[in-house]
């Protein structure tokens, strides 16, 4: 099974990965929002494979992840995408930010779910 992993801090990326190949999952990583905006592009044109779960960064250089996940989220081909939001912040500190909450997704709080326990909910989802 194949992972998109989203996200701009390297060592955050670094154990991320290491956990999630070591439970036997394929990781693509990318590290701006812009970058996962263009792979999103190709994923609608079919230029590019698509993941079976994308981890999403919230706060990203370029586009962050809320924008990433509405593109997603308008295409017929990508619409369908299970895709996990994780932030540093909680729901209701994101609200009080006047930070932008999209109703029905997945948020994840990343001090609640180091790598070894996301790993265990990815598999989990995944079946």
């Amino acid at each position: 099974m194949k992972i998109l992993l989203v996200e701009d801090d390297p060592s955050t990326v670094e154990v991320y990965k290491t956990a999630f190949e070591a439970a036997g999952f394929e990781v693509e990583t990318l590290f701006s929002g812009d970058d996962a905006m263009a792979r999103v592009k190709e994923i609608e044109k079919g230029k590019a494979e698509k993941p079976d779960l994308i981890l999403l960064d919230y706060v990203l250089p370029g586009p962050d992840g809320v924008e990433i996940l509405k593109e997603i989220r308008k295409n017929k081909n990508t619409k369908n995408l299970k895709v996990f939001i994780t932030t540093n912040y909680s729901i209701e500190q994101l609200k009080k930010k006047k930070k932008v909450v999209v109703e029905g997704e997945r948020f994840i709080l990343k001090a609640d779910y180091p790598p070894s326990k996301m790993t265990g909910l990815v598999q989990k989802e995944l079946k």
